[in-house]
């Protein structure tokens, strides 16, 4: 059954949930007899990109309180003659997806990416839905309180790009680059500078890693409001030759497999695309058991797990990955069967396949 399917990101950065509804129009391409459309803000990452099979209706968008966005949606909807909507972004695509759907008529998914809590209206948002996908068992424990009136809804995970994280280490460039000794293992965190994924932990954990072991460094890659904050807590604890802010990275697949360990000791997580990524390349993972995490990670099968916020657990996980290499290349082979197993984009396409089909059938 060949259907016009309707995409809403209304991101401007290409990662996190925009680069999943990439990875989601290829493979829906590959697989699937479908016309893809999408609406994306003109000054986006993604509306520069070329996408297969899949036809892009840039917009005017001036974020979450742009209401004249609603009808530039409508009138594209209506145009294509969409037959499903689905809605991937929450920066105003949920709330204005739901109006689009309301106004039109057209059947509408959203996926929810993460599990923070939402005020009340999110039932009301949430009732314009045929379909509400979570990306995990942990954000369907926060969704679906808010969404008693929707039929459907689906856990489907997110995904990685095997053949985009396939790349051969190389760590005399990454030494060479981030100004590290070659001889020193590397942590590296890939996260918004923000208190809920747990930076400060890391820095303050790396001061008892570094006493153990002082050839070690830890890269923290990303970018947030906290950055004088945890610059000045690494000079602090006497850090800065071992601990770098390194900034935003678009090169996170030429770095993880260079890295010796991910550590990603996050408060709260919808899923965790990072350790998808870091399972694709076999890096080994320290991480905690929230969101949907635990769905990736099992302690001592496919990672570490530590107590979030608990810096000693922290740096005693680092510490034995550091010291022991057999466990990292262990841990590492045992992550990346995993991910392979359950968080392919061929298997994302074919459960949102699936789900196009259901919201379109005949009550």
């Amino acid at each position: 059954m060949s259907l016009k399917i309707l995409h809403i990101e209304l991101g401007r950065n290409l990662y996190g949930g925009a680069k999943q509804v990439v990875y989601l129009l290829d493979s829906l391409n590959r697989q699937f007899d479908y016309e893809n459309h999408l609406i994306c803000p003109e000054d986006s990452k993604i509306a520069s990109l070329a996408l297969s099979g899949c036809q892009t209706h840039t917009i005017a968008y001036r974020g979450e309180t742009d209401l004249f966005a609603v009808k530039r949606m409508v009138n594209i909807a209506r145009k294509i003659k969409a037959d499903v909507i689905h809605v991937h972004s929450r920066r105003g695509a949920d709330v204005f997806g739901a109006m689009v759907a309301k106004i039109t008529g057209i059947p509408a998914i959203c996926t929810r990416r993460v599990d923070n809590p939402e005020s009340l209206f999110a039932t009301y948002k949430y009732s314009q839905f045929a379909a509400v996908a979570s990306i995990s068992e942990g954000v369907f424990n926060v969704v679906s309180h808010h969404c008693e009136a929707v039929k459907h809804q689906p856990v489907i995970h997110s995904s990685v790009d095997f053949k985009e994280f396939s790349k051969t280490a190389d760590k005399a460039w990454l030494s060479e680059t981030f100004s590290i000794p070659s001889d020193h293992t590397v942590i590296a965190n890939f996260a918004q500078l923000i208190s809920r994924k747990g930076q400060a932990d890391i820095i303050l954990a790396m001061e008892k890693v570094v006493q153990n072991n002082p050839k070690v460094s830890c890269l923290l890659f990303g970018k947030g409001n906290l950055k004088e904050s945890y610059q000045a807590l690494i000079e602090r604890h006497l850090l800065t030759e071992h601990v770098h802010l390194c900034g935003f990275t678009d090169e996170v697949s030429k770095i993880l497999p260079s890295v010796d360990i991910v550590v990603h000791p996050a408060y709260a997580e919808g899923l965790g695309v990072i350790l998808l990524q870091a399972g694709a390349c076999k890096r080994a993972v320290v991480s905690t058991p929230v969101g949907g995490i635990p769905e990736i990670i099992e302690h001592d099968e496919t990672g570490l797990m530590v107590t979030p916020g608990n810096i000693d657990e922290i740096a005693d996980a680092l510490i034995t990955l550091v010291n022991d290499k057999q466990t990292r290349e262990t841990l590492g082979n045992q992550l990346y069967q995993h991910v392979k197993g359950h968080f392919s984009t061929k298997e994302m396409a074919a459960s949102y396949s699936e789900l196009y089909l259901t919201v379109t059938q005949p009550s």
